[in-house]
């Protein structure tokens, strides 16, 4: 088993996300489809490919030139003496091709390790972007249903406020109608006492005017037996008189 660093054009952060998803190593990769590398956050459909042609080419470590300049690979001439001493030149064109050869694939190389560094860049931003769009969905969601919640406790408390608003009116128009009865209640007998009060001080008025005829006719009477015993007392004297004269 090789681990999955060791495949062209996976850094450290790919590799992560590639373990992540159970994808350790190359020959896991190798046996995963298109459609499961795809559906890994940071690897689109380009990726996918790269990372799958890699790993079925077997393309492990870093990428390594092509092929080796024609005079590092040429054996020394040999030695006048030797046996096929004959000394032997390399062309200098098939020298520079060989040259331009290697550098070309060391452009290559440093070509695809940018990009791979780039798309890990990249790779590791989507995923970031990601958690964060999901992190802010959640407390989106969160918010939400608090504010849900939130209403919902307002509305039941309009209601009960409503309720209790109903309950006070009616309440107050209780009171309102019985202190109404009270008051009339309470003027009936007002009314009722005033008029005994007035019924009692005309019968006293009468009574004080029965009174007065009765004490005025006491005077009257008191009047009239005085004038009659003086009537009375004035003729007996003269009976006397006439008695006594008779007598002498």
């Amino acid at each position: 088993m090789t681990d999955i660093i060791e495949l062209n054009g996976v850094g450290p952060a790919l590799a992560k996300v590639l373990k992540d998803q159970g994808l350790s190593t190359v020959e896991a990769v190798t046996a995963a489809s298109m459609d499961d590398l795809k559906a890994i956050p940071g690897i689109g459909a380009a990726r996918a490919m790269r990372l799958k042609q890699a790993a079925g080419g077997q393309g492990l470590g870093r990428a390594k030139p092509d092929s080796v300049p024609a005079a590092q690979t040429q054996e020394p001439p040999a030695k006048s003496g030797e046996p096929g001493g004959t000394k032997k030149k390399l062309p200098q064109k098939s020298k520079a091709k060989s040259v331009e050869k290697v550098l070309r694939s060391k452009a290559a190389d440093v070509e695809k390790t940018a990009v791979s560094e780039a798309e890990e860049a990249l790779s590791t931003a989507l995923a970031a972007a990601e958690a964060a769009r999901k992190a802010a969905e959640q407390k989106a969601a969160k918010a939400k249903a608090k504010a849900k919640k939130s209403a919902r406790q307002a509305e039941a408390l309009m209601e009960e406020f409503a309720k209790a608003k109903e309950k006070a009116r009616t309440k107050a128009k209780k009171v309102k109608a019985e202190a109404r009865r009270a008051i009339e209640r309470e003027k009936a007998k007002a009314k009722a006492i005033l008029e005994d009060l007035a019924r009692k001080s005309r019968e006293l008025d009468r009574e004080k005017e029965r009174e007065k005829e009765r004490e005025k006719e006491k005077g009257r009477e008191k009047e009239k037996k005085p004038k009659s015993a003086a009537k009375s007392g004035s003729k007996p004297s003269g009976k006397k008189k006439a008695k006594g004269a008779s007598k002498s």
